[in-house]
């Protein structure tokens, strides 16, 4: 699956919270910034592949060999970082940093097969324009690793991590928003078996998340500064992004989950030709709460041979299931996010 290439300045890249990717035979769509890890004590990320670190806007340390931990530990209003060589057992201090670290895998210019050693690491600067998403970015499997306490397990991310301080520090990935549906829907509804039941809650997962996207951007907007970062949580304050199925990839996404996600790539609930307010949630013997769909009732409607579209069309009338062109909204994200940025500079 290509993507295009998008060569970016370090100052937008921090900032921009959704980047446009090319799907073939499809609609344009976007890439989620997901708060993965909140207002944590510390972070040991371990890699599977070569990775740098890029501090302040301004420069970069490595290339740094996977096989190298990196540490991060809150200082204050800043963030600590070591590279730890497991095999010593030794760590070097890279600094302490006020800005925000992003850990990506590819900059322009930069060949990351030859690494550095962790006591030879300095500091380089960071050339307007180096910061980039080459083709492929971001489908070269697993990138880091992060212990992840509340699911029991460490749960690998395939996208670059942007880490700022918050009382404690914050991780950020920046993922596909096709990868992010398939992970949701595993965590949400991994083990169904019918394929309309999972086709679906994929449509229900989209829809939500560009949602509340566009919702966190007109907050933006307004003043609201908490969406610089991020615009999704990955737990169920929003979706289930993170969830224990991912911990040691205890239960990857069936064929099926992905065959779903597949076969509604794009798609979305639409009112009046916008995005509709989709909510669900389990039920169990409860009824559902007014406006929140019950995913008991809809896998019941599935299994009786009831097409994705008409379970849909039955808990919300008036709505149809679309392709959606999400460009306008990365266009609107980036201009709004650069106007923050502006702003918050005078």
């Amino acid at each position: 699956m290509p993507f295009g290439i998008y060569n970016i300045s370090m100052k937008r890249f921090l900032i921009t919270a959704l980047l446009i990717i090319s799907l073939p035979g499809a609609l344009l769509a976007t890439t989620l910034n997901v708060l993965i890890l909140k207002r944590a004590p510390r972070a040991d990320i371990s890699f599977a592949h070569n990775y740098a670190v890029v501090v302040e806007e301004e420069e970069f340390f490595g290339p740094v060999s996977h096989t190298n931990k990196l540490l991060i530990e809150p200082s204050g209003t800043a963030l600590r970082l070591y590279v730890h060589n497991p095999k010593t057992n030794s760590k070097k201090l890279l600094g302490t940093f006020k800005g925000k670290i992003d850990i990506v895998r590819s900059l322009k210019g930069v060949d990351f097969s030859h690494t550095q050693a962790v006591s030879a690491l300095k500091a380089k600067p960071l050339s307007s324009g180096s910061l980039n998403l080459p083709q492929g970015a971001f489908l070269h499997g697993p990138f880091a690793t992060l212990r992840q306490a509340a699911y029991g397990g460490d749960i690998t991310y395939s996208g670059p991590l942007t880490i700022y301080p918050k009382r404690g520090l914050n991780i950020v990935e920046t993922v596909p928003l096709e990868s992010y549906v398939t992970q949701v829907v595993n965590c949400e509804l991994g083990g169904e078996k019918s394929l309309e039941a999972l086709k679906a809650q994929s449509v229900m997962v989209r829809t939500f998340a560009l949602f509340m996207v566009q919702t966190r951007l007109n907050a933006l907007k307004k003043g609201n500064t908490n969406w610089l970062h991020f615009q999704l949580f990955a737990t169920p304050v929003d979706q289930a992004y993170n969830c224990r199925k991912r911990a040691n990839n205890r239960e990857l996404p069936s064929a099926l989950v992905q065959k779903a996600v597949k076969e509604t790539a794009d798609q979305v609930v639409l009112k009046n030709g916008k995005l509709a307010r989709v909510q669900y949630n389990t039920c169990a013997k409860k009824a559902a709460p007014k406006g929140v769909i019950c995913q008991e009732k809809m896998i019941s409607l599935a299994r009786k041979s009831k097409s994705y579209k008409e379970v849909l069309a039955h808990f919300l009338p008036g709505t149809t299931v679309s392709s959606y062109d999400a460009r306008h909204l990365s266009t609107e994200t980036a201009r709004r996010l650069k106007d923050a940025l502006r702003t918050s500079k005078k």
